[in-house]
């Protein structure tokens, strides 16, 4: 079973009267599953790539800790909530990028622990933010900083790897699904209109015509 897999099946359980920590067990799992997906997104040497790719990694993490804790989130809303984290997570995501577009392979993977560490804090934030939503920005700041330092300690090299042999393909599905997606998103170039064609040609036109009568002159 996938990654992607265990998260369907979370989804179909009913969680209304699971204990409290029972629930944050289970909420814990899926967001280390998903950190270790953004992690291995992180490989990949292209600066800015795993912005695009990781956005539907962490989409699916908090819709599946929102089913957890009874509330229904939309894939829009997912993603709302991500942006509207980001606020808090950009600095460090920025910094991943600068790094591997100075170092091309190196770099990729020196980002992987740092990628974990930044999507384990955005689950937890996500965590916090289903269980109190009242919780105000400056405390989920808080929360962030300090999953983010659990987070670094938490990465496992050898759950790494052992995660990327099972889930590689999956991920990489993902990867294509969500440039495909990009792409579709990207606004289209403007054409010209037949009415600028039309002046443009007249215009070629009168030049040419200026210029064969300077020419007999």
């Amino acid at each position: 079973m996938s990654w992607l897999d265990t998260l369907d099946e979370i989804r179909t359980r009913d969680f209304s009267k699971v204990p409290a920590k029972e629930r944050d067990k289970i909420a814990r799992d899926v967001i280390n599953m998903s950190s270790y997906a953004a992690a291995l997104v992180a490989i990949t040497p292209l600066p800015l790539t795993d912005v695009v790719l990781t956005l539907p990694i962490q989409t699916g993490m908090v819709i599946t800790v929102g089913h957890i804790y009874g509330r229904r989130v939309s894939k829009a809303s997912a993603r709302e909530l991500i942006f509207e984290l980001g606020a808090t997570a950009g600095v460090g995501l920025l910094a991943r990028q600068g790094i591997k577009a100075l170092i091309p392979v190196l770099g990729a993977l020196l980002t992987v622990a740092p990628a974990f560490a930044a999507n384990w804090a955005m689950g937890r934030v996500a965590m916090e933010y289903f269980k109190n939503p009242e919780l105000n920005r400056e405390a989920l700041k808080e929360v962030f900083r300090r999953a983010r330092e659990e987070g670094g300690s938490l990465f496992s090299k050898d759950m790494f790897d052992r995660f990327r042999k099972q889930n590689e393909k999956v991920v990489q599905q993902v990867a294509e699904e969500a440039r495909e997606e990009e792409e579709a998103e990207a606004p289209a170039p403007k054409k010209k209109t037949a009415a600028k064609k039309t002046r443009a040609k007249k215009t070629r036109a009168k030049k040419k015509t200026a210029a064969k009568k300077s020419a007999r002159r």
